[in-house]
Order: C-alpha cells, then sequence, then structure tokens
C-alpha cells in the first residue's frame, strides 16, 4: 500500500526512530516542501506526560503509521482518535501538525487552530523551519473560517458560569471575542446574583461576529443568596434542657428541708436525753427498750443531718438564681448625656436538666441570671 508521507510524518517518524526511506515517494503537492533532513532527529526534546518506554515507543511507531494509512484513505474520524491515543504517550510539533489537519477535515475550526498553533510554536523553538512554515500557512487559511460570539453581562454579575455547546468558558473570556467553529451554536449564562439562566441558539456564520447580551432577569435578594450559601457546620448541640421550675420554689424547698432538719434535730435531741436517762439506772428486764431507745435517736440524727446539708444546698442554689448579673449591659445615655443605671435583671424561669455523657454526669441549671 503507498501512504502519503507529509513533513509532520517524516519529522514524526525521525524523532521516534524510523527513516523516511521505508516509506514510498511524497506525492507531488508536497515537492515543494523542505526536504527531511533539515528537520532535527533527536528524542530529547519530546514533551510527553511521561518518559516512555521503548516498548511504548515502538507502539506509537505503530499506530501513527496506522494514523497516517487513515488519512491517505479520507477516515479522518479514525485518524483523529489514533492521533489522539498517541498525544497520550509521546507528543511533538508533527503529531500536533496531524491532530490539526484530522480537526480541520473534520469542521473543527478552533481546535484545528490550537493544534497548527502548538505545532508551529513548537517546531520555531526545536529549529525545524519547514514544519513551522507549514503550520503558518494552514494558520493563516484557517483563521478567516472562525467565527466569534462575544457575551454581554451586567457588570455586577458574581459567580458567572458560560457554557458553549456543553463546554465550560472561562468567566474571564466575558465581553471578549470567543472563537467557535462556524454553525449553529449553544449558549448557556448563570449568575449566582442574578434569578434566571439565560439559554440561545446562535447561528455563527463563517467570519462573523455574533454578539449576545444575556438576559439574567431580576437580581436575587439578599436573603436568597444566604439561602442558597453552603451551610455551616452545626455546632454541638447542648443538652435538652428539663422541667422549668421558678426560684421562689427553690427557696420554698430550701425552707421546707430547713424546718425537718430543725424537727427532727429536737426529737432526735429527746429521744437521746430519754436513752442516756434509762440508761444511767437501768431497770431489770429494760434492755430491749433501751436497745430500741437507741437506734431510734440515731436514725432520727441521720435525718437530721440529710436534711440539714440538703437545705444548704437547696439554699445555695436560691442565692446563685436571685443574685444580681454584674453583666447587665450599659443603659444607653439620656439627651443630657448622663449614662444611667442599668435597671436590675428580673430572674426568670430556671431549668434543672440531668445529663449523661462519655466522659461524666451532672445537673445543667439554665436560666435568666
Amino acid at each position: 500500500m503507498k501512504h502519503r508521507i507529509t513533513i509532520g510524518g517524516v519529522v514524526f517518524f525521525a524523532l521516534v526512530g524510523v527513516g523516511p526511506a521505508a516509506f514510498a515517494e511524497p506525492p507531488p503537492e508536497d515537492a515543494g516542501r523542505a526536504p527531511p533532513a533539515a528537520v532535527a532527529s533527536d528524542t530529547a526534546a519530546l514533551a510527553a506526560p511521561h518518559k516512555p518506554s521503548a516498548a511504548e515507543l515502538a507502539s506509537a511507531r505503530r499506530l501513527f503509521a496506522l494514523g497516517l494509512a487513515a488519512e491517505d484513505g479520507g477516515r479522518w474520524a479514525e485518524a483523529l482518535e489514533t492521533y489522539e491515543r498517541i498525544s497520550k504517550i509521546v507528543v511533538s510539533p508533527p503529531l500536533w501538525y496531524h491532530l490539526g489537519v484530522c480537526h480541520e477535515a473534520l469542521g473543527h475550526v478552533v481546535e484545528a487552530l490550537n493544534a497548527f498553533e502548538l505545532a508551529a510554536s513548537g517546531a520555531t523553538a526545536r529549529n525545524e523551519p519547514a514544519l513551522a512554515r507549514e503550520s503558518r500557512a494552514r494558520l493563516e487559511k484557517l483563521r478567516v473560517k472562525t467565527s466569534q460570539i462575544v457575551l454581554q453581562l451586567p457588570e455586577d454579575a458574581t459567580g458567572v458560569r458560560v457554557e458553549i455547546d456543553g463546554e465550560p468558558i472561562h468567566a474571564a473570556l466575558v465581553g471578549a471575542a470567543i472563537l467557535v467553529s462556524p454553525g449553529a451554536r449553544r449558549v448557556v449564562v448563570e449568575a449566582e446574583n442574578y434569578a434566571a439562566r439565560f439559554e440561545a441558539s446562535v447561528q455563527a456564520e463563517t467570519g462573523a461576529v455574533v454578539e449576545l447580551r444575556a438576559d439574567l432577569g431580576r437580581k436575587r435578594s439578599p436573603a436568597v443568596l444566604l439561602s442558597i450559601a453552603p451551610a455551616r457546620r452545626a455546632l454541638p448541640s447542648a443538652p435538652a434542657p428539663g422541667p422549668r421550675i421558678s426560684p421562689v420554689v427553690v427557696v420554698g424547698t430550701a425552707a421546707a428541708l430547713a424546718a425537718g432538719a430543725v424537727v427532727t434535730g429536737v426529737v432526735a435531741y429527746d429521744v437521746r436525753h430519754s436513752f442516756l436517762k434509762k440508761n444511767a439506772n437501768p431497770a431489770p428486764g429494760s434492755l430491749g427498750e433501751r436497745q430500741a431507745l437507741h437506734d431510734r435517736g440515731q436514725a432520727l440524727a441521720v435525718t437530721s443531718t440529710v436534711l440539714t446539708g440538703a437545705a444548704l444546698i437547696a439554699g445555695g442554689v436560691a442565692t446563685y438564681l436571685f443574685w444580681p448579673s454584674s453583666s447587665s449591659p450599659a443603659a444607653p445615655p439620656d439627651a443630657a448625656g448622663r449614662r444611667l443605671a442599668p435597671a436590675p435583671r428580673t430572674p426568670g424561669p430556671t431549668a434543672l436538666s440531668p445529663w449523661v455523657g462519655a466522659d461524666g454526669a451532672g445537673v445543667a441549671v439554665q436560666g435568666v441570671l
């Protein structure tokens, strides 16, 4: 089979180690180009995602031959897919050139422009004048075949998202000429601070400039913007409040406990006095009676002690709840500029909440102090 070897093909094979003598003579349309001998043949300057191994280079050479055969047969999509596979292994100005040829044949004007730009700049940097000239010549012919879309948005639009034919376009290009291939193009524009989504289908003619003013509707209110903002992580919740009680109830409880402690203390004292009296002159057969007096006196004494402690705790809680807060906000100055004393704060309802956690347990007191 006779293959057409372009300047890019000759250079590619020279770079990966296959000489042009292995293929047929170039057709007449390539006769006016610079001879391949003028092109450098080192492999060190190849730009690739990683350093290819010998096996990968051999596979790339075989794939490139298949890509050239697809080009000769006019199977441009097949050739493009083959060259794109090669670009994942090894890239070079000749490969960019052939990618541009395939994109141009398929009508991908913008993609072809990008490929020829890379081929021209890479060939110039590597001192490959023939390939650089050919790439620039194709660039000049393609520039007049492009179309341009200019988007106009409200100046205060924020969080702008632009898509053309489903491909995202950087917001920095808004207001500038965006190169597109001629034909029907679908444009979508959104902004975070505007409610509407702009969508339009335009026919981009060859060499034409299409200006679009995106109508994004009304602006969102600050409340709506706040509602669609990412939610902050919630703080750990405090223990749920228990039943609410009034400080007056706490004072009454403390008073009742204190009264109970006094009564049981007085009774315990009387029982103890009787026990001591009978124990000083014990009557025959009174051991059981004296033992009962002893046990009863001890029980009453313990009860009085417990009630006294509970009364003290309740009294302390009541004092804490009724104590005026020192963090009351300062009153605003009056008309004469004098700052009035803050009004005393009235104690409010209080909640006592028992809680149990991984590191302990206790009672949470919650209320207005």
